[in-house]
């Protein structure tokens, strides 16, 4: 009588499964792709590579200002800085340092560096893309017989774009007017740096 009721059983639920038909699974669901709340914040560090031009003038007392003009090629240094980012607000600082190498043959006065400190504020176009501007302090070593110092106020503009979410390149132009003076000599420069810049964030 058992063995009857197990061979009944089983045939009844093959039959089941047989009208059941195959069982249809779902397809696993597609990979979520999280994008970056604020691609732009964190610390970043880069290289940059561009042109320079300087124009001013040597003051020497009780002379009339002898003016100079020197366009120059191979401006090349680094950054490093902070960003916030507010939805599409991004704002923080920035310092870097620029070899320039100017020389101007007429006075013999030479640019040889400036030091950047800087804030950005800027807006992200969308998560790859940013453009901001900029305003600072710069300081410069300038040489005219003797070396001496150069100061005074930054300001610029840029663009910025996310290759990846750590890699970035961007474009910069940054004008500077600066002022120093050495024994019985006074000057006066606008340098002007146009650059490249590649860049990793953290």
């Amino acid at each position: 009588m058992t063995r009857i009721t197990l061979t009944t059983t089983a045939l009844i639920l093959s039959t089941t499964a047989a009208f059941a038909g195959p069982v249809d699974v779902p397809p696993p669901p597609p990979p979520v792709v999280v994008a970056a709340d604020d691609p732009f914040e964190g610390f970043y560090v880069g290289l940059e590579y561009g042109h320079s031009q300087t124009s001013g003038a040597e003051i020497e007392d009780g002379d009339p200002p002898e003016s100079f003009n020197i366009d120059n090629d191979t401006v090349f240094g680094a950054f490093a800085g902070y960003n916030i980012q507010e939805g599409a607000l991004v704002y923080g600082g920035e310092i870097r340092y620029l070899h320039i190498d100017l020389v101007d043959a007429t006075t013999g006065f030479t640019m040889d560096s400036v030091l950047d400190i800087r804030a950005r504020l800027g807006y992200a176009l969308s998560d790859a893309a940013m453009v901001y501007g900029a305003l600072g302090y710069s300081t410069g070593d300038a040489t005219d017989v003797t070396s001496f110092d150069m100061s005074g106020f930054n300001y610029g503009v840029g663009a910025e774009y996310n290759l990846t979410e750590s890699i970035f390149l961007g474009v910069d132009y940054t004008g500077r007017q600066l002022e120093g003076e050495r024994p019985g000599f006074s000057y006066e420069a606008d340098v002007n740096t146009l650059t490249l810049r590649a860049g990793l964030r953290f």
